[in-house]
């Protein structure tokens, strides 16, 4: 009796949802859109702090001998350079004021005799790490071309073994998009949610159904289960959409990580944290008005403060710790480890256990809050 009444419950809930086809679409194309067009945005961002930042350089060969010829060419090769030319006229201080190249580099005359070394000629503000990279990228090269060496690095690997783990801190830039907008999604699922759980109060809809043989936690769990799927569903979607799609629109890849098995339970409690905080909308607010402000609200704050708008690795120390407040910042951190960090599930297990105390807690007020007449 009670399994068909929730079943009904539960129909009843999915096929008003279905009607509301514009608001089904929002939910679904809302973070598709963020995941292509922040992705896109964060480039810049990315690329500068990642590694494949290229250096404006300009190259200057008064030499114009072989051996000088040889290295202008092996520079700007190099794919951390992005050779520029020097605008007719522009003095040397004048190329860094305007933000034309941040290194220039002359190859003088007798250099191929060995008689005059190669100049290198920083822009003042460029930091240290690009300045000590361009240095020995270049100091590298000038040895390969005086000494005869075709490959200098590849002599130098059979001396030097590198052990340096790959990079498990910063997420390649659909590595951060793709679950971050999709939990930002999941948690609006509390704009649809609160304002139908109002509307049906409003109209007597609710009282209606209490007048029958049925408890309100049935009626509460029958609507709570159809938001439950569609959240799954976004996610599922969307990394979809990240595994399959976007990388041939945008250009970067995303990896699903040595245990892609582990979202599944890390999205089932997500899923159970964003319905938590859309019952306890609807719990606290008083019209469909006030839950569609506070939900939407409430949703792009914590998504300011979790590291979904912007990036948490490259926050302060003070954004990083207020961070925490956020539970999109928690469950964010759980798809990392899964999607970025190879972790073991003992590493995101404390994560999903502050998700579930954010849900229960939320389930807990709601419940407390709720004047079903």
């Amino acid at each position: 009796m009670i399994k068909r009444q929730l079943t009904e419950f539960v129909k009843k809930e999915m096929l008003i949802m279905l009607r509301d086809k514009q608001t089904i679409l929002l939910l679904f194309l809302m973070p598709v859109a963020l995941i292509f067009f922040m992705t896109l945005a964060l480039k810049a961002v990315y690329t500068d702090k990642i590694t494949e930042r290229q250096i404006q350089l300009i190259i200057e060969n008064d030499s114009k001998l072989p051996k000088a010829n040889l290295l202008e060419e092996k520079i700007q090769s190099n794919k951390l350079i992005q050779r520029v030319d020097r605008p007719p006229d522009m003095d040397d201080d004048r190329i860094f004021e305007d933000g034309r190249a941040q290194i220039l580099v002359i190859i003088p005359k007798g250099f191929d005799e060995g008689k005059k070394p190669v100049e290198i000629y920083f822009d003042p503000v460029l930091d240290t790490g690009h300045k000590i990279a361009v240095r020995s990228l270049i100091t590298s090269l000038t040895v390969e071309v005086v000494m005869g060496i075709d490959n200098l690095e590849a002599v130098v690997a059979n001396l030097i073994i590198e052990k340096t783990k790959p990079n498990r801190t910063i997420p390649g830039p659909l590595q951060q998009t793709v679950p971050a907008y999709a939990i930002f999604a999941m948690f609006f699922i509390a704009v649809p949610m609160s304002i139908g759980f109002l509307k049906e109060k409003n109209d007597g809809t609710l009282q209606r159904l209490l007048t029958y043989t049925v408890s309100a936690n049935l009626v509460a769990l029958g609507k709570i289960i159809p938001y439950y799927i569609i959240n799954i569903v976004q996610f599922l979607l969307m990394l979809f959409v990240g595994v399959f799609i976007a990388p041939h629109i945008v250009g970067f890849s995303f990896q699903l990580g040595e245990h892609p098995w582990h979202f599944i339970p890390v999205t089932l409690i997500v899923a159970a944290a964003t319905t938590g905080f859309g019952v306890l909308i609807a719990a606290l607010a008083k019209t469909p008005e006030q839950s569609s402000t506070l939900a939407a609200m409430s949703a792009i704050l914590m998504g300011v403060l979790g590291g979904i708008m912007v990036p948490y690795f490259i926050m302060p120390f003070v954004m990083k710790k207020l961070a925490m407040i956020s539970p999109m910042f928690w469950a964010h951190q759980a798809y990392l480890d899964v999607f970025l960090r190879d972790a073991d599930f003992s590493i995101i297990l404390p994560k999903l256990a502050v998700l579930s105390l954010f849900a229960l807690a939320c389930f807990y007020i709601a419940g407390r809050k709720i004047r079903w007449m």
